[in-house]
Parts: structure tokens; sequence; C-alpha cells
């Protein structure tokens, strides 16, 4: 997270609720022309969300990424793990789709 520079001081539940995982745009003031010349990364949203998991499902991912880091991989994350698990969803047909979310 970036370092924030409040205009007054801030009360405990305003500066946990003022966190933000969204990345600043630099000012123009803050450019050099060295920077100017780089293109920039791709930009990356995120939305944080909460999900309910059973001991199992944790267990599941954990294992995963124990397997990953056995292999050299690691900075995996939980997060990594159901984006590729969805990512294989997707690419399911409707129909193979529809089946798998009978089956629960």
């Amino acid at each position: 997270m970036k370092k924030r520079t409040p205009t007054h001081r801030m009360s405990e539940d305003e500066f946990i609720n003022s966190a933000t995982s969204h990345t600043l745009l630099p000012t123009a003031s803050a450019s050099t022309s060295t920077s100017e010349t780089k293109t920039q990364g791709r930009k990356r949203t995120y939305k944080a969300i909460s999900v309910s998991l059973t001991d199992s499902h944790v267990d599941a991912i954990d294992d995963i990424i124990v397997l990953a880091a056995r292999n050299g991989l690691v900075r995996i994350t939980r997060s990594d793990i159901i984006k590729l698990a969805i990512d294989g969803l997707a690419d399911n047909t409707e129909a193979q789709l529809l089946a798998l979310l009978k089956k629960n």
C-alpha cells in the first residue's frame, strides 16, 4: 500500500477504512525524463472479495501451493490457485458447466 498524507489527523477507524490496494498513478511533478520514455506496464485492477470454503477445500489449495513450492514456484498464492480453477471452468462448454453445477 502507498503512504497517504492525510490533511487531518485520522481516527483509528478512518485509518483502517482508508487502506487501499489500488496503484496510484504518478503525478506530473513526480515523473522524470527517464520515466517518461518508459512505457507503463499493464494496469491491473483487483477486487477483494470474501468466500467461504470448507477445511478440505482450503487444505487442497494449500497442498497445491506446497507442491508448487517444492518445484521452485514459491510465489503462488491461494488467489492464484482460485483464479486458475475459474479459468479452467471457463474453458468448459455451457452443458459441461451446468453438469458440474448440478453435482453440487
